[in-house]
């Protein structure tokens, strides 16, 4: 009996042990995915923030010397350099930070990271081939069906990434570590 109480009682002070290791680790790893996700929020933000239409449209029309009202017959050209402004935000913020929740977080956040970086180009991709917002109206004014904008679709992968990094920091059972 007493050496089952032994046994018994190794056995309980190793899993104490490991117990007091790896609750500390957890919570610095927990720290690094928290940082890491909140990098990713931050330049996916920004990245939208400015890539925002009206945001390039104000870039464009300084940049063409025309205000919001004034000379109709240049908001081609607006509309065209809006698109080059916002095809040259640069996309490599995101990337870098996508890189980072992929190293930190498990398999689902990383996908879904890499489904911003993925928005992320088509956005881009968008407004280098005149499919952007100005695309929209073109297609509008031409009488064709605009597709819907990369942007859009890139607002709802941030979306999908926030939910799940929220319920995989705070415990969730939809997202496994």
């Amino acid at each position: 009996m007493a050496l089952f109480a032994s046994v018994a009682a190794y056995a309980a002070g190793r899993v104490q042990g490991r117990g007091a290791y790896q609750g500390p680790v957890a919570a610095v790893r927990r720290q690094h995915q928290r940082e890491a996700y909140a990098a990713l929020l931050t330049a996916a933000n920004t990245y939208i923030n400015h890539t925002d239409w009206g945001v390039c449209l104000r870039e464009a029309r300084s940049q063409v010397g025309t205000t919001v009202f004034s000379d109709e017959s240049r908001e081609q050209e607006v509309n065209q350099r809006a698109a080059r402004v916002r095809a040259d935000v640069p996309v490599a913020p995101v990337r870098a930070a996508a890189s980072v929740v992929f190293l930190e977080g498990p398999e689902r956040i990383a996908e879904l990271a890499q489904s911003v970086v993925h928005h992320t180009d088509l956005v881009r991709g968008d407004a280098r081939s005149g499919n952007g917002p100005g695309g929209v109206l073109t297609a509008l004014a031409e009488g064709r069906q605009p597709v819907v904008p990369a942007r859009y679709r890139m607002l709802q992968a941030v979306d999908a990434f926030t939910v799940a990094a929220r319920s995989h920091l705070n415990g969730g059972d939809n997202v496994s570590s």
